[in-house]
């Protein structure tokens, strides 16, 4: 009996071991888990019982009462993992310590997610022991944990090819998100193409930004430096539709969210004029991007109207020089307190940017504050020949001083008038109004440069009324490899590759030597 209770023990203590590990660490509940976790705890208390049993001597009865009592606090380590097992799956929790957040929802996914009212289901088609199933069903589970509307299921094309028949898969990785009929395909399983696939399919008719052309603006289609290709791709991943607009006519298409001038080099017509200020007062918004050395004062005008006065100046800033390599690329890091910048801390870059400020005498009716403005370094600069002679020095007789606007929003209470589809009572109450003193930080060049495409895309949310579109956008995974110097990658070789085995060596020597010299 004693022999059988010496072979129970310890076969009893492994089981319970590689079950606790499985069903503990592993986070693993089903039978590979559970078989091995109960087995073992039965085993280790038969043989317990076996050995107390058997004892005759008081020394033999003593080591089996320590045999119980390993055999209760082994059962009640094993309890003790499956509590904390289960607690884990009901209240799990995680913390994100990377830089750049990027195991982490970012906070337009969230906010979207909170505002989300219609059922959205994943269905991925992946096939099994894929290394980036796991990756995408972790994201997905931050997802549906945000809003339990979001569901998702994961298909082997091949294990179901009836289900792939159905969904035209024809490569795997395929995912299609799907919503009230609506069904949009994802090659790409990052948070940002999720979360774009959940607007698109959420959203019965999409919004359209007019970009207005004719006046030497840059151009949506153009992918070059200078042009807003990024932009419009950015625009439209937010579920917008953009496109081009000739020289205004009769009227601004009834369609049109929002009227995007960006970069114009020619004035507008008196008409145009006529029409944006009528547009704006009907409930419209438009989106004005000006460069400094343009001169467009019908332009202007649009401005003035809303309470905007777009300087003929420059900004020079000499500290500017410092992060951005160029004194006529302001960094801007303060933000007006707006919904558009409600949380916003990412520095912009505006190159070569006029001032924008809120005018002295605004309209009645109207609202205006300072989106994004300059540090007090910075001066505008009103005699643009020198600019170009590349000598500026602030006259303070003469120029502006900082800090200076860069960016400024206004809201027009609108006129009790029929809307341009005829129809009484048009939507918002407010005609809206963004003027950026800069087109060159929405081109290609800049657009992804720190805060500069959610600082615009944001702005474009707020004009189309979709607040949900305004917070940081997701952040692409970003790698930080450890980069030695000379100096440093010896000292990372010769002190663990080399002194740690030295230094034990000697010990080791020592305590040898120490040894023979007291025996």
């Amino acid at each position: 009996m004693k022999r059988l209770a010496n072979i129970l023990g310890p076969l009893g203590l492994v089981l319970t071991v590689t079950g606790g590990i499985a069903y503990g660490i592993l986070y693993s509940s089903g039978w590979p888990a559970v078989v091995p976790l109960v087995a073992g705890i039965v085993l280790v208390v038969a043989s317990a019982a076996l050995g107390f049993r058997g004892a005759r001597s008081e020394a033999s009865k003593r080591s089996a009462r320590l045999g119980f009592n390993a055999a209760v606090s082994i059962i009640a380590f094993a309890a003790i993992l499956v509590f904390l097992q289960t607690l884990a799956e009901r209240h799990g929790a995680s913390f994100d310590t990377t830089a750049n957040k990027r195991f982490s929802l970012s906070p337009q996914t969230v906010k979207i997610l909170d505002r989300l009212t219609k059922e959205v289901v994943f269905t991925c088609f992946y096939k099994a022991g894929a290394p980036e199933k796991t990756a995408l069903s972790d994201l997905l589970e931050e997802y549906a944990g945000e809003n339990p509307r979001v569901k998702y299921s994961f298909v082997d094309p091949d294990t179901d090819p009836v289900a792939a028949r159905r969904y035209q898969i024809r490569s795997y990785g395929t995912i299609v998100a799907e919503s009230g009929g609506n069904e949009e395909r994802l090659a790409q399983s990052t948070e940002e193409k999720l979360t774009n696939a959940i607007l698109k399919v959420t959203r019965d008719t999409k919004k359209v930004i007019c970009c207005l052309t004719g006046h030497g603006e840059k151009s949506i289609d153009d992918t070059q430096q200078t042009g807003l290709s990024a932009l419009k791709s950015s625009a439209e991943a937010d579920g917008f539709a953009i496109r081009n607009l000739l020289t205004l006519r009769d009227s601004i298409p009834p369609d049109c969210s929002i009227l995007l001038i960006p970069g114009p080099e020619k004035d507008l017509y008196e008409f145009e004029q006529e029409l944006i200020e009528r547009f704006i007062s009907e409930g419209g918004s438009i989106l004005v991007l000006v460069d400094p050395l343009a001169d467009l004062p019908r332009l202007e005008g649009v401005a003035a109207s809303c309470g905007i006065e777009i300087t003929r100046s420059i900004v020079v800033d000499r500290f500017a020089r410092l992060a951005s390599g160029n004194s006529l690329t302001p960094v801007v890091t303060q933000y007006g307190n707006h919904v558009i910048t409600e949380g916003f801390r990412l520095a912009s870059f505006f190159p070569q940017v006029r001032a924008v400020v809120a005018a002295k005498d605004k309209p009645p009716g109207v609202d205006v504050e300072v989106l994004a403005s300059t540090g007090p370094s910075a001066f505008g600069e009103t005699n643009l020949a020198e600019v170009l002679e590349g000598k500026t020095r602030y006259e303070p007789d003469r120029d502006l001083a900082g800090p200076l606007g860069v960016a400024v929003v206004a809201k027009k209470e609108t006129a009790s008038v029929p809307d341009r589809n005829g129809e009484a009572g048009r939507g918002p109450a407010f005609g809206r109004i963004v003027v950026f003193g800069d087109s060159d930080f929405a081109s290609n060049a800049y657009l992804g440069l720190s805060g500069n495409r959610d600082l615009i895309l944001n702005t474009i949310g707020w004009l189309a009324e979709e607040e949900d579109l305004i917070a940081v956008r997701p952040k692409d995974s970003m790698s930080q490899p450890v980069v030695l110097n000379m100096r440093q990658g010896r000292t990372v070789f010769w002190l663990p590759v080399v002194g740690l085995p030295v230094l034990v060596g000697c010990v080791g020597a020592l305590v040898l030597v120490r040894r023979r010299r007291s025996a």
